[in-house]
């Protein structure tokens, strides 16, 4: 078993979760405070989910975790794009990231159900 922190998954996840910090640091203090604080908690527990589906017998529950705490994250960011707090570019860079997270979880997952042969 590999160490979470060598698969491509954590290293594309804790790509997402340094630029949502940088992100976050330019935000109004208002949106911050509700959006922020939720964006950076998602993106830390979609790390340390990783870590779980890495060390579990069943990956699947924590990978679906993965999958619902991106579609969250995209759904956060599109609120401060909507809103101007971040720019189109911002936001298409972290929906790249988020889309990888979840396309890498959703292929996890399969593999993880598939019969041994």
């Amino acid at each position: 078993m590999a160490l979470h922190t060598d698969l491509e998954i954590h290293k594309v996840a804790h790509e997402l979760f340094q630029l949502a910090l940088n992100l976050v640091r330019h935000v109004p203090r208002d949106l911050k405070q509700v959006a922020g604080s939720k964006i950076l908690d998602g993106c830390l527990e979609v790390l340390l989910l990783i870590g779980r589906a890495n060390m579990a017998q069943d990956k699947r529950q924590h990978l679906t975790q993965v999958i619902e705490n991106t579609w969250a994250l995209n759904y956060l960011f599109r609120a401060l794009s909507d809103s101007g707090a971040i720019s189109r570019g911002q936001h298409a860079k972290v929906m790249m990231l988020t889309a990888s997270v979840g396309r890498q979880a959703n292929a996890w997952k399969k593999s993880a159900t598939a019969p041994a042969t």
